[in-house]
């Protein structure tokens, strides 16, 4: 089995301290390899934050074996460095290579990460990005990372409320229409990008799902798809085969195509 390390770095005063690492982990562990042969190993953890952002997460850090460097404010506007302190560790890795790191992992909403990130993906480095939702379709995010993971799917689960009364019933119901109106937005991005993605095939090419799904996936790197209430690339196609803006078709070795159709 081939080992990819891995190394994780947490920006803690940019990231709710709601933050469950252990989902976290098992979704990395688990997934995103290149083939079932890879075992993901974390070589480096580590988390950097002043120390009321330490004590938010410091058991959960300890669990994990995480090393904790506590960076104060330098400046009457509390700017510490953290974001630099992170940065010199992960170009480090590069300078000395040992161990070699084959994905680098930051847990932040800083955008002054995206220099190191961007560096490390010169150098033919795989870099995750675990961020915000409300800032996850930054262009300078998705310019700079090969997969954004949303942060808010990584959260303590709320506690067990107690029966609802009528009152509270009543507000949950007014709550719904701004949930069903998010989620028809996103609908909408992600048959917006698909489209996208068909028209810039031939038009007379048939092209593997599989591929489609590949050059999707660049442009949906927080993985919107998901969060949408087509939740996966088959039902997003079934849709545009229904509107007539492609059709479908299995090839002479069984594997699934598409093109897109004519206006």
């Amino acid at each position: 089995m081939r080992r990819k390390n891995n190394a994780i770095y947490i920006d803690l005063e940019n990231i709710p301290s709601g933050l469950d690492l252990k989902p976290l982990f098992e979704e990395l562990t688990l997934q995103h390899n290149d083939s079932p042969e890879e075992e993901n190993v974390f070589v480096i953890k580590m988390a950097c934050g002043n120390s009321s952002s330490i004590k938010k997460l410091e058991k959960q850090l300890a669990e994990y074996n995480f090393t904790i460097r506590d960076t104060p404010s330098i400046t009457t506007n509390y700017k510490n460095r953290a974001d630099l302190i992170i940065s010199l560790e992960a170009l480090e890795t590069i300078i000395v290579n040992t161990p070699v790191i084959d994905r680098y992992v930051f847990i932040t909403s800083d955008s002054d990460f995206t220099v190191i990130m961007e560096a490390l993906r010169k150098y033919g480095k795989e870099v995750y990005l675990v961020t915000k939702e409300m800032v996850s379709d930054k262009p300078i995010f998705n310019n700079c990372c090969d997969e954004i993971l949303i942060i808010e799917s990584f959260m303590n689960k709320p506690k067990a409320d107690e029966p609802k009364s009528s009152s509270h019933s009543k507000a949950k119901i007014e709550e719904k229409p701004a949930e069903i109106i998010h989620t028809k937005k996103m609908d909408k991005q992600v048959e917006t990008l698909m489209k996208r993605v068909v028209d810039s095939f031939d038009p007379d090419s048939w092209q593997l799902v599989s591929y489609v799904g590949v050059k999707f996936h660049q442009m949906d790197k927080s993985r919107m798809i998901e969060r949408s209430s087509y939740h996966s690339l088959g039902n997003l196609l079934s849709k545009l085969e229904k509107e007539n803006y492609i059709e479908r078709k299995i090839n002479e070795k069984g594997h699934p195509e598409i093109r897109r159709l004519p206006n």
